[in-house]
């Protein structure tokens, strides 16, 4: 509670004579806003990720949590993938910071030349493989594939909109260790629904896109995984391989417990940190 108070205390401190909220008010608010969220009680309980959400690269705390995870389970190959990687913010670029290798897939990347100079570094050295494609159900593992990425995997992070989860269910097949998929915080978990398949469709801004996190998480127990949490904003949720689980994370596969409702206001009140990895 004194940490609440204080951040009050700072935000009104940072509103200007005019009643505008600077900059540096709106990042507290934000920070005020998860302190807040963070008194639930079953983030204080042992194995929950929730007290380990970092922003770093990610739009929201998928850094830490991702993290976490990968701590609890160990490193493997150190190898990821991920669907829908803007070099502004993604949940992969700490991992090459790390030394990680992998693919990054999304038909709105820039062209090489016009990329940071440390990706371009990253690129050359093959640390680093892009793909410009939309991906749908059927080119996903013939993308993956073709650049080397289908098999032997620690991660694939699926940030897709709204056809989640008929590429998640096509995937599933490859057997990351680490699953990190969007999901429709806006639908609540116990309802059975999937947006129907179209290869071309992205998201219209509205509220039925994606998948609800019932009907995620049931596939994932189908394909061998385990829902073991959610992100605060409620657009991320974190599946793992059932061989890994080993008792490490709380209450795994209970979907109405780690859900959480869509709070896209936490990412927009912080300012971003553009992703421009050095080379390991």
């Amino acid at each position: 509670m004194n940490q609440v108070l204080s951040k009050i205390g700072q935000v009104k401190a940072n509103i200007d004579i005019s009643g505008a909220a600077s900059a540096r008010s709106a990042s507290l608010l934000c920070e005020l806003v998860e302190l807040q969220l963070m008194q639930n009680v079953k983030y204080q309980l042992p194995q929950s990720l929730m007290p380990f959400r970092q922003k770093i690269f990610s739009h929201y705390g998928q850094d830490g949590i991702l993290a976490e995870i990968l701590r609890r389970i160990g490193d493997g190959s150190r190898r990821f993938v991920e669907i829908v990687a803007s070099p502004a913010q993604n949940n992969t670029n700490l991992l090459l910071l790390k030394g990680w290798r992998g693919l990054w897939i999304d038909a709105g990347l820039a062209k090489d030349e016009s990329l940071s100079t440390n990706l371009q570094i990253l690129l050359r050295e093959g640390k680093l493989k892009i793909s410009r494609k939309l991906v749908n159900r059927d080119n996903g593992r013939t993308l993956l594939s073709s650049r080397g990425f289908a098999e032997d995997l620690d991660l694939i992070s699926i940030g897709i909109d709204y056809n989640t989860h008929h590429i998640f269910t096509e995937l599933l097949s490859l057997q990351p260790r680490v699953f990190s998929v969007a999901y429709n915080g806006m639908l609540p978990p116990d309802l059975d629904w999937a947006a129907p398949y179209d290869a071309k469709a992205v998201w219209d801004g509205s509220t039925l896109y994606g998948a609800t996190l019932g009907t995620l998480s049931a596939a994932a127990e189908a394909g061998g995984y385990s829902l073991v949490g959610c992100e605060l904003s409620g657009t991320n949720a974190f599946f793992v391989r059932h061989d890994l689980l080993q008792g490490q994370f709380l209450r795994p596969g209970d979907a109405m417990f780690h859900w959480e409702p869509l709070r896209m206001h936490l990412g927009q009140m912080q300012r971003l940190r553009s992703a421009m990895p050095l080379p390991a």
